[in-house]
């Protein structure tokens, strides 16, 4: 159930009904503004005077996501990446385009690390979509082994790695220690890639966010506070054209 609705007149915010909710939650993103997110058969005549109550909150909510709409302005449909820069494995790639006879898009590397995207070039969407098959492999080739070495070295036992286009998560873990790592990631700086990686991986011993899972994630990863606060930036790192995940500012109450 959604509804939109006034707060005094000047602050606007959309209602979202929840079973799985147990209390109000307030988001707030660029894409959606401010989220109220209630459980069901919750009175909605009192949600004016819990965002009164709010009022700090949502004050520097709404200022931080005006820095954050900075770096989300949206791009032309038709754009296509020209230069595409990998920081988590120290790369930086133009990207050529040639158009040809066939019916397809392929992207090649050449030396100079240059990229070459040839076949239909007039079809923006499948260009993306056969550089978004090369970032792919890449994340395969790099990320894969990296993430592998590392739990050897600190010890644990994974069953696979996979290599997914997450929309909100940098990566996963699944039950049967099965992690699945964003290929987004290759765009972040390599400090907060091996982050996502020691974040994981203790997951494989903790599923959940235990205190037990915090306090092995903290004899890892000391400044872990720090590098979750740089990971809620570092979405503006990927470009537009991949879909990048907006970030949320979320409060409970």
């Amino acid at each position: 159930m959604k509804a939109e609705k006034d707060l005094n007149k000047v602050r606007k915010y959309t209602v979202r009904e929840s079973t799985k909710a147990k209390h109000v939650r307030l988001k707030m993103s660029a894409r959606e503004g401010l989220v109220v997110v209630v459980p069901k058969g919750f009175d909605q005549k009192r949600i004016p005077g819990l965002l009164e109550r709010k009022k700090l909150w949502l004050e520097k909510a709404e200022k931080k996501t005006s820095q954050q709409r900075k770096f989300f302005q949206p791009e032309p449909p038709e754009r296509v990446p020209e230069r595409v820069t990998l920081r988590a494995i120290g790369e930086e790639w133009s990207v050529d385009y040639r158009p040809t006879e066939a019916p397809w898009v392929a992207a090649v590397e050449r030396k100079g690390n240059r990229l070459l995207v040839y076949g239909d070039t007039d079809n923006v969407q499948v260009c993306k979509a056969s550089v978004k098959r090369w970032l792919h492999r890449k994340a395969h080739e790099y990320l894969v082994p990296w993430l592998k070495q590392l739990a050897d070295e600190k010890g644990f036992k994974i069953s696979r790695v996979l290599v997914k286009a997450q929309k909100t998560r940098w990566g996963s873990c699944s039950r049967h220690g099965t992690i699945s790592i964003n290929q987004k990631v290759l765009f972040i700086p390599q400090d907060l890639v091996r982050y996502v990686f020691v974040h994981e991986l203790c997951h494989t011993v903790h599923m959940d966010h235990s205190a037990k899972f915090w306090a092995l994630l903290r004899e890892l990863a000391p400044d872990y506070k720090e590098k979750d606060h740089n990971l809620r930036q570092a979405w503006r790192l990927v470009p537009a054209w991949l879909d990048r995940h907006k970030p949320t500012t979320e409060e409970t109450i």
